[in-house]
């Protein structure tokens, strides 16, 4: 398979809000500004497109807060395409994430996942991440608190 990550193209806000399931007019705007800077740092937020044979399936973004993390130091998010799920994009958006983190500076990147998502748990472990530990009632949904795992990879 052919994945590959790059700035989004200016065509692709429509489907980069569907990879991300913004489904609000709300959410979408919120996500606007963010999806025009894609490939440039926007306060401490960067966001790039995961594409297999060119066509987006995935976002990707790195987010570095210097008040909050140390330098060469972020945190990884990943929302891939429904109808992409399953197929290695998870593992290769890792992969891929890695490989730009390291070539600008980070020594560690971490990231997250509910602990229903298995998935994506294989995905960090087929990508050689470890795992670091539970992030307990991490986030909350209708009045329920849900864990996450949390794993990290450095150099």
């Amino acid at each position: 398979m052919n994945f590959g990550i790059r700035p989004y193209m200016p065509d692709e806000f429509e489907r980069a809000c569907q990879v991300r399931s913004l489904d609000t007019a709300e959410a979408q705007q919120r996500f606007k500004e963010r999806f025009y800077s894609s490939g440039k740092w926007l306060d401490h937020y960067l966001h790039f497109a995961l594409t297999l044979n060119d066509k987006l399936i995935a976002d990707i973004r790195w987010r570095h807060c210097d008040r909050t993390m140390p330098e060469g130091s972020g945190h990884i998010g990943i929302d891939v395409a429904q109808e992409e799920r399953g197929k290695g994009a998870g593992t290769a958006a890792l992969g891929l994430a890695w490989d730009w983190a390291v070539a600008n500076g980070f020594h560690r990147l971490e990231g997250s996942t509910s602990e229903e998502n298995v998935a994506m748990q294989r995905a960090f472990e087929k990508a050689g991440w470890e795992f670091e530990g539970r992030l307990k009632k991490l986030f909350m949904q209708n009045g329920v608190a849900f864990d996450y795992l949390s794993f990290a990879k450095t150099i």
